[in-house]
């Protein structure tokens, strides 16, 4: 994330969107949740914020200009958040720009509460050390965790447990990546009861991971070429939105080195070899794929502890 500080008593957050570069999903737990494995990685689109620190004890806050009430995740976060501080009187005003499109497997909602815990505690002066406010972020959602790290991550457990990388991986040529965000919503419980239903799950406790060597000295190549590239939830996700299937054919047509769709969907990605060439494929993608679906181009953002 990047703070703006602008007055005292006020910052303005960019809160980026993630894409799930590799997700192997697990059978069910007895709590309901999925064991996965998973690398995650921040991409250059935003969510904006304003937090502007108050003291009426209030926490008010605005979601493109319409007030929003306190099952918002950026409204809990900052309402658990003040537990942790010595001044009752504290409050917010919080005005939050949507950017990132809801339910596209794009952790727009965690980005933005873990924005909202890291510039309020500067805000409020709370003193809580960072393995507290990581416990708190897994109290609010399972991928609230790797957004106060952001970059790229190896996530855990059902997501919470995060293993940032080397900040230096796509230090001289990060990825750029086309998203396209077709406005079809694919519901996560849907989507993981269909994978329980069908039995197609990986084994994410026992064998060995791909992941556990992208630490050593050809990490950047096996990103950058794709080979890592893998999600668990597109055979079942294609199955239940065929539309989506279709877009993904014709996403194949373009010179991506990878196409495929991160976390329950419904946004799916082409990984392009080069800025030049994700611009190109974009203008195409948008031209044939109408105005109903939303292409951007991005690229990868290194670790960000701001």
């Amino acid at each position: 994330m990047r703070i703006e500080e602008r007055e005292n008593r006020s910052r303005r957050v960019a809160a980026p969107a993630k894409v799930n570069l590799y997700l192997e999903v697990g059978p069910p737990r007895p709590d309901g949740y999925h064991d996965i494995d998973s690398l995650f990685l921040t991409v250059s689109l935003f969510d904006e914020l304003e937090l502007e620190a108050t003291r009426d004890g209030e926490i008010v806050l605005e979601e493109d200009g319409i007030s929003a009430g306190e099952t918002n995740l950026v409204y809990r976060a900052a309402a658990a958040l003040r537990r942790y501080a010595t001044d009752s009187t504290i409050g917010a005003r919080i005005r939050l720009r949507k950017r990132i499109p809801q339910g596209g497997g794009l952790g727009g909602g965690s980005s933005d509460a873990a924005a909202t815990l890291v510039a309020l505690s500067r805000l409020w002066e709370v003193d809580i050390d960072p393995g507290r406010l990581a416990a708190l972020a897994a109290e609010l959602g399972s991928d609230v965790p790797f957004f106060l790290h952001g970059g790229l991550a190896i996530c855990r457990g059902r997501g919470e447990k995060v293993l940032p990388l080397a900040d230096d991986t796509f230090a001289d040529a990060p990825p750029s990546i086309v998203l396209v965000l077709p406005g079809i919503h694919t519901p996560t419980p849907v989507v993981y009861r269909a994978l329980d239903a069908e039995g197609e799950h990986g084994d994410v406790l026992t064998r060995s991971s791909p992941l556990d060597s992208l630490t050593s000295a050809d990490s950047q190549r096996r990103l950058t070429d794709g080979a890592v590239i893998f999600n668990r939830l597109e055979s079942v996700t294609f199955r239940l939105f065929p539309e989506l299937e279709r877009i993904r054919q014709r996403m194949m047509a373009e010179t991506f080195v990878r196409v495929w769709m991160t976390g329950s969907g419904s946004t799916l990605c082409g990984l392009a070899p080069s800025r030049e060439a994700a611009e190109a494929a974009s203008l195409r993608l948008a031209a044939e794929l109408g105005d109903e679906v939303r292409v951007v181009v991005v690229e990868g953002l290194p670790r960000n502890l701001a």
